[in-house]
């Protein structure tokens, strides 16, 4: 007879595997810890974290407590307070944070936990302590009303879950995060967050338009409002002008029923709302909060509850992209110029004045005229402008978007650009070149991105850099979550050019810059470098690597500036010096051949 290939799990491993999807790194466990304070009507809360968290946690507040049959019973596994036995009929009618009964006994499972509480009715408090899910104390214990529960030597019991964790500056970052996201949720609640006895984060208790106004970083004033409601959903939006908007997505927070979630379509419908009026690679600021009937919400389709299931989805998004168009609208009243009040933005992201442009701009110029003239007739069919006309013509004819291919080192050897080769500039965009099969379109910005990724890698090994000291220091000041960037990158932004100080948990002066910054626009830049840094650190295994990628970003030349035949010619013999020439620091091609074959379809001539 087979022998049975089923078997029942042991009960100390079956902790461990559901410790594993709640608790990832340490900002799993301030999530769950703090939810459960928030949970209890905690008016302060404050975190301690060291070594990122991965050393020791310790969250405490002045919430109800817990009497000393729930101390027993609260690392339970499905023991809550939450919810009751009524064949689920309340799963769908959850008022509170944390729901499962999961999070006290997944983080009692992968470390060395204690718990210290105490009911107001009570006289004294009550302490346990656990390890590795196995009880080592309970008994009474002195303290205020409230609970503080400290967690230490996180996974120490499971190595091959604490080796996938990252450097303790990266882990903190992500408790900032996790600690500014509920801040954006409870604003009534005061939040403190302290790392190696440092406080960057102290949050008093407020209105909802005062916590909007400092987790995004912005003045209560020069925020937008709006608030829409209809067939029970009531959308509230606190979002930034179309002035203030940034190059990173990092403060963008959505709150569903005082639980901050992400949602994609959410966030499609913001950037809906502002139809025209976004600059260019910029990306809005907003703080939004979302009510409506709990049955339509379903909480319970994420482990970590990062995401929630709405039923109406397509009516809160309409309602979402409404609120916006309301916020931008209330900013201008009829005798305002709009144009005055949403400033324009120059190819490298910074503000201009608005300035009359021709009814028809020239598509291209010939590289070897290298003339600022496009019109000057040059005398031959080549250097010669189409007219409108054909130029309209023509954009009928061609499709929409013509089958190019992304060079690689296999194709490369085709591709004939030596100094005799002539070179065009296509809308001030994309360098193009004849080669005998096609026609080969260079993308300049990601071309010289590239060039400037690795040059700056190449400083940082360097002992000598290379800085302009600033004749007025620029003091600086930076959310929490970008002040733990740089804290991070802080010896990265040494060795390419940066001298700076810091003044305090959110101030920083700026001293001295890299040479090779064209415009520091009164620390602007600075501020784009912070926030590309926050997306490629997500992204990026290797710190230095995201701080390259973000220098160079912002050192290369950009999507609109006009290069004379020199220096295309120039960019492109250093591009093919680079040691990857072919995709940029974000893995986007350079090069695009068009074959001549598609030239020859458009014209049927196949």
């Amino acid at each position: 007879m087979m022998k049975s290939k089923i078997h029942i799990l042991s009960e100390n491993l079956i902790s461990k595997i559901a410790a594993g999807e709640v608790v990832e790194r340490p900002a799993s466990v301030v999530k769950e810890l703090v939810e459960n304070s928030l949970d209890a009507g905690a008016s302060k809360i404050t975190i301690e974290i060291g070594a990122g968290g991965c050393q020791s946690i310790i969250v405490s507040d002045d919430g109800l407590g817990m009497s000393r049959e729930d101390t027993e019973l609260c690392v339970e596994r499905h023991a809550t307070s939450k919810m009751t036995e009524r064949g689920g009929g309340d799963l769908f009618d959850i008022d509170t944070l944390g729901f499962r009964g999961e999070a006290l006994a997944s983080i009692a499972a992968a470390s060395r936990m204690t718990i210290d509480t105490r009911l107001r009715d009570e006289e004294e408090g009550s302490r346990l302590v656990i390890e590795g899910g196995g009880r080592r104390q309970f008994g009474a214990t002195a303290r205020d009303i409230g609970t503080s529960i400290a967690v230490r030597s996180l996974f120490f019991n499971t190595p091959a879950r604490r080796k996938f964790l990252r450097h303790a500056e990266t882990e903190a970052r992500y408790v900032t995060q996790t600690v500014v996201q509920l801040a954006s949720a409870y604003p009534e609640v005061a939040f403190q967050l302290k790392q190696e006895e440092r406080t960057t984060i102290d949050l008093r208790g407020g209105t909802k338009e005062t916590r909007a106004a400092d987790v995004l970083g912005l003045s209560a004033s020069g925020l937008l409002y709006a608030t829409v409601e209809q067939d029970g959903i009531d959308v509230e939006l606190w979002l930034s002008t179309p002035a203030e908007c940034r190059k990173s997505r990092t403060k963008q927070f959505f709150v569903v029923r005082q639980r901050p979630v992400h949602s994609r379509e959410v966030n499609q419908s913001v950037y809906a709302g502002f139809g025209g009026l976004l600059p260019p690679d910029r990306h809005p600021l907003f703080v939004m909060r979302l009510d409506l009937d709990p049955h339509h919400v379903d909480v319970n389709v994420h482990p970590t509850k990062r995401e929630v299931k709405l039923s109406a989805m397509g009516k809160v998004r309409d309602l979402v992209t409404v609120a916006v168009k309301q916020a931008i609208a209330s900013a201008v009243d009829d005798s305002t110029d709009a144009a005055a009040y949403f400033p324009q933005y120059s190819s490298d992201g910074s503000s201009m004045a608005a300035e009359p442009q021709p009814a028809f701009a020239p598509p291209y110029h010939e590289a070897e005229v290298g003339r600022s003239d496009p019109g000057r007739d040059k005398g031959s069919v080549e250097g010669e402008w189409p007219t409108r006309e054909a130029q309209m013509s023509l954009a009928l004819l061609v499709p929409s978007r013509l089958a190019g291919v992304p060079l690689t080192p296999k194709t490369a050897d085709s591709v004939p650009i030596s100094s005799e080769t002539s070179l065009w500039q296509v809308h001030d965009k994309y360098i193009l070149s004849l080669v005998p099969d096609g026609l080969i379109v260079i993308d300049q910005h990601v071309a010289h991105e590239r060039i400037r990724f690795e040059e700056v890698l190449d400083r940082m090994e360097a002992e000598g850099t290379s800085s302009q000291q600033l004749l007025f220091p620029l003091v600086v000041k930076l959310s929490p979550v970008e002040m733990d960037a740089f804290s991070e990158a802080r010896d990265h932004f040494e060795q390419i050019g940066f001298r700076i100080a810091v003044l305090g948990a959110e101030q920083l002066r700026v001293e001295s810059v890299p040479s090779e910054l064209k415009s520091w626009s009164d620390g602007e830049i600075f501020h784009a470098i912070i926030g590309e840094l926050l997306e490629e650190m997500n992204l990026r295994a290797h710190l230095r690597e995201a701080v390259a990628a973000s220098m160079a970003c912002h050192t290369s030349i950009r999507a609109g500036e006009r290069l004379s035949s020199e220096q295309m010619r120039t960019l492109i013999q250093r591009l093919l010096q680079a040691r990857e020439p072919y995709v940029c620091p974000h893995g986007r091609p350079i090069f695009v051949r068009i074959p001549l074959r598609e030239l020859d379809k458009l014209f049927g001539r196949t």
